[in-house]
């Protein structure tokens, strides 16, 4: 520990606290010798927190009570905890929360944050150190500096003494309704103060400070590469669709691939597609924490929650366009696998084929297509990203009445605007597979984006532009879906849960 921690040490320790060191299970007697409460004194603070939520005295709370008084509490509004905190309460679940259903949730959660106050305070003096808590978060796999831990500590004790109290950790996780593992508590507290430290696709917030953080993207590789090949197919035909300049037919395309190779020619080029998910996945990651952590420096800002919509929306586009580069001239190799017409049945392994381009068609063939797929990464995401907000708002107005979202509302949510991202930008994505399928050194070659844009509207109209996107589209359920399951998978697999 540096000095920072070490200041509030063992020498320095206030004599606040109200240490408990009864042997055998924890029960109220417990709480109430750690609060330094009777059981009268007990009830009373639980009414009053109950009256403050019934403004009314209609003798029960309803989510619009709860959120009303979420809100007095000055809880930052996308972080409001309301429905999640009736259904813990309402245990008949008839929507609304008497006295004693909600004194039973009191009386259990008060119960369940001593037990982890306990687990912290390892030696048992009735409050916890800063060195204590930061211990605890190694434990959890979480790694913070010193700057944030006093960040920590600093909203939980009230009185400013440099060490939290059992009384004080209560006020601060009272009206926390998930369950108090520490690290759904250090994210709580990212959230209270909005304390932001990165979210980007299947890569959850708090990862950039996770000492687990390799594991974090071996669950996302693993998930990226396990939806890419249950997908492939519909990727091979959508890439075939995507080429043909005469009209182009899925059923005859999806005969022609059989003819090829049976089930195994519509995997080809799939090797590649998952060996590119880990490096670019990686990449667009670091890249996005990287540059939020620049863009809040050029504002003077305090930290990266402060970076704001356009400044997530650049950061997040710059980080794909990075990534996108860096991987590119895979992406250019998939699309000719794809679309190689095989001679006597065999097709050109990896190797032959990267070497046939480099020395026919020099290193610059390998960034064919580049331009348009660049162009096409800030809109999506901006697309993607407002699209995303509204049918979240629509469902949470029209479908859940005023109720959060819950992670399968929010993964259709994330479908939906994905697929009417993708469709804006579909015409850039059919620009770049022909021009990464055409080979430079003929005769046909196009000259450039423009040059492609100008031909296929002038020899097959604007549905030019759109072949293949039936395809498309029935990937977007299939992949959003099969992504979130097995990532869920892999973090309990790995641990991260």
């Amino acid at each position: 520990m540096d000095d920072a921690r070490a200041k509030n040490g063992k020498e320095q320790r206030p004599n606040c606290c109200n240490p408990v060191k009864q042997a055998g299970p924890v029960t109220m007697d417990h709480v109430l010798l750690a609060l330094g409460e009777t059981k009268e004194e007990r009830e009373q603070r639980i009414r009053s927190l109950f009256n403050f939520f019934d403004g009314a005295n209609s003798g029960f709370i309803d989510y619009t009570q709860i959120e009303k008084g979420l809100s007095s509490l000055l809880i930052p509004a996308d972080y409001k905890y309301a429905k999640d905190l009736l259904n813990v309460c309402d245990a008949n679940q008839d929507g609304r929360v008497d006295y004693q259903e909600f004194k039973r949730h009191m009386d259990d959660k008060e119960l369940e944050l001593y037990l982890i106050f306990q687990a912290i305070d390892v030696e048992h003096n009735g409050c916890i150190l800063p060195e204590e808590l930061y211990d605890a978060l190694i434990r959890a796999g979480i790694e913070i500096d010193d700057e944030e831990l006093a960040l920590f500590v600093e909203r939980v004790d009230k009185d400013n003494n440099g060490v939290i109290t059992f009384e004080e950790w209560r006020d601060f996780l009272l009206l926390y309704p998930h369950e108090a593992t520490i690290e759904n508590i250090y994210h709580y507290l990212e959230r209270v103060c909005l304390v932001d430290i990165g979210e980007q696709a299947v890569v959850p917030a708090g990862i950039s400070k996770h000492i687990h953080a390799y594991r974090y993207l071996i669950a996302g590789g693993v998930a990226g590469a396990t939806s890419r090949t249950a997908t492939a197919p519909l990727d091979r035909l959508k890439v075939i669709l995507q080429v043909q300049t005469a009209r182009a037919r899925m059923i005859p395309a999806i005969k022609n691939i059989w003819k090829e190779g049976g089930v195994l020619a519509f995997f080809r080029g799939n090797a590649l597609n998952v060996l590119k998910v880990a490096p670019e996945s990686a990449l667009r990651f670091y890249t996005y924490e990287m540059l939020k952590e620049v863009i809040v420096k050029a504002k003077g800002e305090g930290n990266k929650a402060d970076v704001g919509t356009t400044g997530r929306l650049f950061a997040g586009g710059f980080a794909g366009a990075v990534a996108q580069t860096a991987i590119y001239p895979m992406d250019l190799v998939k699309t000719r696998l794809q679309t190689y017409t095989c001679k006597n049945g065999k097709v050109p392994n990896l190797g032959a084929m990267s070497r046939d381009i480099w020395v026919q068609e020099g290193p610059r063939a390998f960034y064919r297509g580049l331009v348009p797929s660049l162009l096409g990464i800030i809109p999506y995401a901006g697309i993607d990203l407002a699209a995303y907000e509204t049918f979240k708002d629509m469902s949470k107005k029209y479908i859940l009445r005023d109720s959060e979202p819950g992670p399968l509302v929010q993964l259709g949510c994330g479908t939906l605007s994905g697929a009417l991202g993708a469709t804006c930008v579909y015409p850039l994505q059919v620009v770049r597979t022909r021009m990464q399928a055409h080979r430079t050194n003929t005769g046909t070659a196009y000259e450039g984006m423009s040059d492609v844009f100008r031909r296929t509207f002038q020899h097959e109209g604007i549905r030019g532009l759109y072949k293949g996107i039936f395809p498309n589209m029935l990937k977007v359920v299939p992949s959003a879906s099969i992504t979130y399951m097995v990532y869920e998978a892999m973090k309990k697999r790995l641990d991260l849960e």
